[in-house]
């Protein structure tokens, strides 16, 4: 337990040791960068290649920044003509000078500063109060910025400009514009912002439903399960019919044959019996004919029902024919 601890206690104190090593380290780093390109910029500025000697100076004071370094960046601007931002590089070469307890650096600062004043050029940004009190007013000069208490009288570097100018709901407002050399003065007004067009209205999707449309069914062929049910029904009638004369022949034939025992006439023993006996043959030939027929016609009928195109609505439909018989009465009988 006790060298489990020490183990603990010693990795916290590597982790924190390398912790406050690596913070110096990366101090030193950007130290060293920062000398080194500030002897750079130097050299440069002696040559008075200002063009190349000022970026230098920037990037040194971005990673470690100093007195020297943002006096050295003043001289390189005001030989640039860039006046106003070569005077507020002094201001700051000053102050970082006074922090650093070097008196003979502020002093050098403030004196170039205040040789330089007179020569700065103003802006003044005349921004109309329907303007100036919009929710979220935004002025950008050349991309930076501007705030609204260095709207009035800013130093400004002398050459064109760009004012760009936005708000919420608003369309936005520019205006390019120049400023003299040395000691130049410089108006722009800023007008009230016209309305932001309304974004478009999402479209409104329309759905349109398209009605099942059904080809109507052919008429051709339509009357050949009507006829088929009527002819099978007539052949079913016409079967019932003659079953029934059938049954009638049949009857009378057993009461005619003791009289006539042949079908001829002649053997009949009274005129009678002889018409009746050619009124049984005539009925079983009638019979016989209506079992043909109606069988034909039942067949025909059916074929025609089993043949004839389905409708949808038949499709759910039957449709039923049968013989009705009774000692009184022979037909056919059906329904859809």
């Amino acid at each position: 337990m006790l060298a489990m601890r020490r183990a603990i206690l010693l990795e916290s104190t590597l982790i924190v040791g390398a912790t406050l090593v690596a913070g110096p380290l990366h101090a030193q780093s950007n130290s060293a960068l920062a000398e080194s390109l500030f002897r750079e910029g130097k050299k440069l500025l002696e040559a008075k290649r200002f063009d190349e000697a000022c970026p230098k100076f920037v990037e040194s004071a971005r990673l470690d920044l100093s007195s020297g370094v943002e006096l050295a960046l003043g001289l390189c601007l005001e030989g640039q003509g860039k006046f106003a931002s070569a005077w507020g590089a002094y201001l700051s070469a000053a102050n970082l000078a006074h922090h650093d307890g070097r008196p003979d650096r502020e002093n050098a600062a403030k004196a170039r500063a205040n040789a330089l004043e007179p020569k700065l050029s103003h802006v003044t940004f005349d921004v109309v109060p329907a303007t100036s009190g919009l929710a979220g007013l935004e002025l950008r000069q050349d991309g930076v910025v501007i705030g609204s208490p260095a709207w009035i009288n800013a130093p400004v570097d002398p050459g064109p400009h760009k004012l760009e100018v936005t708000a919420p709901g608003k369309k936005p407002f520019s205006r390019s514009y120049s400023v003299g050399a040395i000691g130049d003065s410089v108006t722009v007004h800023v007008p009230a912002l016209e309305d932001a067009p309304l974004p478009p209205a999402p479209e409104e999707v329309v759905s349109v439903v398209v009605p099942e449309h059904h080809a109507p069914e052919p008429q051709t062929g339509k009357w050949v399960k009507p006829f088929g049910f009527v002819l099978g029904g007539t052949g079913i009638a016409a079967l019932g019919v003659g079953t029934a004369l059938g049954i009638i022949t049949l009857n009378d034939a057993s009461q005619v044959h003791g009289i006539c025992p042949t079908t001829s006439t002649n053997t009949c023993a009274s005129g009678q019996a002889r018409s009746e006996n050619q009124t049984a043959q005539t009925l079983a030939n009638v019979s016989t004919g209506l079992f043909i027929g109606g069988g034909v016609a039942v067949a025909t009928g059916l074929i025609l029902v089993l043949a004839s195109p389905r409708s949808k609505e038949g499709a759910s439909k039957s449709a039923w024919v049968r013989p009705a018989l009774s000692p009184t009465f022979a037909g056919v009988s059906g329904g859809f």
